[in-house]
């Protein structure tokens, strides 16, 4: 029986390299650069409003350094556990951050006041929070409602602020006890599908859309009218004789249906980057 793959690509890893590709993107870093510009011009809330105007750009430059560089290592990886595990995208977002802003409100203080007490520090701590998760909001809204779509992967808003728990396989009750584990490929034949496990296969009586909408939306994806494959079986893809086909990681050969060839290709594309 097939083993293993080494590699599972869920939708949480998918959206997790788009925002690292994102995140490093001119675009990202030069928007974070005319915050910066902002926040040292305008000074909201008169933060840092009693340092010099050379002194307060280079601590804003230096404090959009280390968001960047936080939200490149750990962002990411937070989205693909919230988008893995039906947390709340929101949530977790604002979490990653918090930590940082109450660091910085801390720094803040010092420079200016030299002091973590009183009232400047209770006031530099809301702006900052506030500042941040003002942002936070802004830039989880424009990633997943206006970039997102443009990469071809399918996203709801629903998830940016509600919990929803992993339902888990529901495929595995319509299978013997002694084949059931990680679907790896169902096919269909008739009004039958076969539905090859970890553990097996067998042959039973459902349409190929009806087994398909049983398994978890990330565990795999539908690449013809007659086949559904998990995500990490997908190996490589060509056309042959101008027809698209896929190869699976232990050699097989799948057709593809036209209007499928570009999310296997995204699904490959992804895995390289």
């Amino acid at each position: 029986m097939p083993g293993k793959a080494a590699h599972r690509a869920t939708r949480g890893q998918e959206i997790e390299t788009v925002l690292r590709r994102y995140i490093r993107s001119p675009y990202c870093i030069g928007t974070a650069l005319a915050l910066a510009l902002f926040v040292t011009f305008f000074v909201p809330g008169g933060l840092l409003m009693d340092v010099p105007l050379w002194q307060r750009a280079a601590i804003h430059l230096f404090d959009t350094v280390i968001f960047l560089g936080h939200s490149y290592v750990v962002l990411p990886r937070a989205f693909r556990l919230a988008l893995d595990r039906g947390w709340p995208v929101l949530g977790v977002h604002v979490a990653v951050y918090l930590p940082l802003a109450l660091i910085l409100a801390a720094a803040f203080a010092l420079v200016e006041t030299q002091a973590l007490s009183g009232i400047e520090f209770l006031w530099d701590t809301c702006i900052i929070v506030s500042w941040v998760v003002l942002s936070a909001v802004i830039g989880l809204f424009l990633f997943w409602v206006v970039f997102l779509p443009y990469t071809g992967i399918d996203v709801t808003p629903d998830q940016i602020w509600s919990f929803r728990r992993d339902q888990g396989c529901r495929l595995q009750e319509h299978l013997s006890p002694e084949v059931r584990g990680r679907v790896l490929h169902i096919l269909a034949e008739n009004q039958y599908v076969r539905v090859i496990t970890e553990a097996g296969e067998e042959l039973i009586r459902m349409t190929l859309s009806e087994a398909a909408a049983l398994v978890p939306e990330d565990a795999g994806l539908r690449v013809h009218r007659s086949h559904w494959v998990a995500r990490d079986r997908v190996a490589g893809f060509q056309f042959e004789r101008g027809n698209p086909k896929l190869t699976t990681i232990d050699g097989a050969r799948i057709p593809v249906s036209r209007k499928r060839v570009d999310a296997v290709r995204r699904l490959l594309s992804l895995r390289e980057t």
